[in-house]
């Protein structure tokens, strides 16, 4: 099941909610357990599982604003993920002339990601199905 979720109220929290009829939670219920970005597609992907599940949250038409990322934890666990407003040239601003978003996400292991992106989809399956 899929998600469209690059619309989302500003500030509204992404960390959990419905995907299809699935309830997800992905703060106290999954593991961040890969992060991929490719420069040629411009596409990150943020890769999140538990016992039954997993989640993938692909930014398209991606570029990284910052990162600060913290090796040495072998899984994750998002703490914040939201739309919101970035600052250029002194003023707030929702979204860029190239018509991309603006995307916070923290992790408890001092993991940051401010990502720009024309559109974020998240995707739940099944792992053994």
């Amino acid at each position: 099941m899929k998600k469209d979720v690059t619309h989302t109220a500003l500030f509204d929290t992404l960390l959990s909610g419905e995907i299809g009829d699935m309830y997800y939670d992905l703060h106290n219920d999954f593991e961040c357990i890969r992060l991929t970005y490719s420069l040629m597609e411009r596409k990150l992907e943020l890769r999140f599982t538990n016992d039954d599940d997993r989640i993938v949250i692909t930014f398209h038409d991606a570029r990284l604003g910052a990162c600060s990322f913290n090796p040495t934890q072998p899984g994750s666990t998002i703490d914040l993920f939201y739309r919101g407003h970035f600052e250029m040239n002194n003023n707030l601003h929702e979204m860029t002339s190239k018509a991309e978003y603006y995307y916070y996400l923290e992790f408890l292991e001092d993991t940051k990601l401010e990502v720009f992106a024309r559109q974020v989809v998240m995707e739940m399956t099944r792992l053994n199905s």
